[in-house]
């Protein structure tokens, strides 16, 4: 009788534990996941880069604008003095027409140059993040149901106005560094990784 009372008194304490893990609520930083995940610094060292790529090419457009606008000065000046021969002068004045036209043409091209490699950018980034956030939120959600949690709330959440909407979370129920172990498995990524997610987050031209 003693033994068969243990016995249901072990199977009802087992099965209390596996009812209360199965309905225990997780907390995780999903900001910090999102800053400390090595595809995150893969596609922010791309965007650097990217980036830097985009202020050569303005640099070299800016020199045009600038070696340009020398000329007109030049001959803006030539074409108002006195000493030099009418026709000379009017030359110079056809001359200073057409470099004023192409100083229009260049300068709307580094306009539109800035709006659309901006545009690209604030495209291409926004493409990155839905992917690397689309990746974590499936390792919380596996990592969840093997741990048999209920739910998963993300503790880095604000409300409209600015301020923290969870106030406190215990340790024991934090798995934000359990996540990142999933995600980046100890390791620093591959040549070939950085290669792959480069070419995969490259900007569209």
């Amino acid at each position: 009788m003693n033994r068969l009372f243990s016995a249901c008194f072990l199977s009802l304490f087992f099965l209390l534990g596996s009812a209360r893990a199965a309905n225990e609520i997780a907390f995780v930083d999903l900001q910090e996941v999102f800053k400390q995940f090595y595809k995150t610094q893969l596609a922010q060292d791309q965007i650097r880069q990217q980036a830097d790529d985009i202020k050569l090419e303005r640099d070299e457009i800016e020199d045009e604008v600038k070696v340009l606008k020398e000329e007109i000065d030049v001959l803006r000046k030539d074409s108002r003095d006195k000493t030099l021969p009418e026709d000379v002068r009017r030359n110079k004045r056809d001359l200073l027409e057409e470099k004023l036209v192409e100083l229009q043409r260049k300068e709307k091209d580094m306009a539109d140059f800035e709006k659309l490699r901006r545009e690209q950018m604030e495209q291409q980034n926004a493409r990155m993040t839905k992917k690397l956030f689309d990746e974590i939120h499936e390792v919380i959600i596996q990592h969840a149901k093997a741990k048999g949690y209920s739910a998963v709330i993300d503790r880095s959440a604000q409300s409209r106005i600015g301020t923290e909407t969870i106030l406190y979370t215990s340790p024991k129920v934090d798995i934000t560094a359990e996540v990142l172990a999933v995600l980046n498995e100890g390791r620093e990524p591959t040549k070939k990784e950085r290669a792959t997610f480069s070419a995969g987050s490259k900007v569209e031209e």
